[in-house]
C-alpha cells in the first residue's frame, strides 16, 4: 500500500474542514429567512382566505399552506386570525363522507377532512358560501360539523375585509 504524504493530508483534511463549512454555512442561510419587516409592531393579523379549486391535490395544498401559515406567523409572537371562505367547487371537499367527490379522491378527501379538523382547533373559522352549495348540488346538513354555512359568500368576504382582514386569493 503506498502512503499518503502529510501534504496530501493536509489537503485532504482541508478540503474535508472546507466542505462541512459550506455544508453548515447553507444551513444556517436556509434558516436565515425571515418575515420580521412585514411582522414588526405588530400583534395580530387578520387574513379571509378565498378557496374555490376542486382539484384536490391543489386543495389539500392550499389548506396546507395555510396550516404552515397560521404557525410561522404564531411563532413570530402575532396573534393570526384567519378565516376560510370555500365557494365553487372546493366545497365538495367539505361534506361528510364521500358522496360528492369520486372513488379517486377518496385519500386527498380523508387527509382535507383531518386538516380541516385541525385548523378549527386552532380556531381558524371555515365558511362555505351557501350559494356555491346550491351550485354543487350539495344539501346544507352533508357539510362537516366544522363547517359554517353562510348565506353568500361574497357578503362575508366583503364584510371581513370591511374589519380589517386581508383577502387572500389562493386560485
Amino acid at each position: 500500500m503506498k502512503k499518503i504524504s502529510l501534504k496530501k493530508k493536509i489537503f485532504i483534511w482541508a478540503a474535508i474542514l472546507f466542505s462541512l463549512c459550506l455544508i453548515a454555512q447553507a444551513a444556517v442561510a436556509d434558516n436565515s429567512y425571515n418575515n420580521d419587516k412585514a411582522l414588526k409592531g405588530i400583534t395580530e393579523t387578520k387574513a379571509y382566505f378565498d378557496l374555490t379549486v376542486g382539484e384536490p391535490k391543489l386543495l389539500l395544498l392550499r389548506l396546507q399552506l395555510i396550516d404552515k401559515t397560521f404557525g410561522q406567523i404564531a411563532e413570530a409572537g402575532v396573534t393570526p386570525v384567519f378565516i376560510i371562505g370555500i365557494r365553487g367547487k372546493a366545497s365538495n371537499f367539505f361534506t361528510k363522507g364521500h358522496t360528492y367527490i369520486i372513488d379517486s379522491d377518496i385519500r386527498e378527501k380523508e387527509s382535507i377532512d383531518a386538516l380541516v379538523e385541525k385548523l378549527s382547533k386552532l380556531g381558524i373559522g371555515i365558511e362555505q358560501c351557501r350559494i356555491a352549495a346550491g351550485l354543487q348540488d350539495i344539501d346544507v346538513d352533508d357539510f362537516l360539523p366544522q363547517v359554517e354555512l353562510v348565506a353568500n359568500g361574497y357578503v362575508s368576504m366583503i364584510g371581513y375585509q370591511s374589519k380589517g382582514y386581508g383577502l387572500v386569493p389562493m386560485d
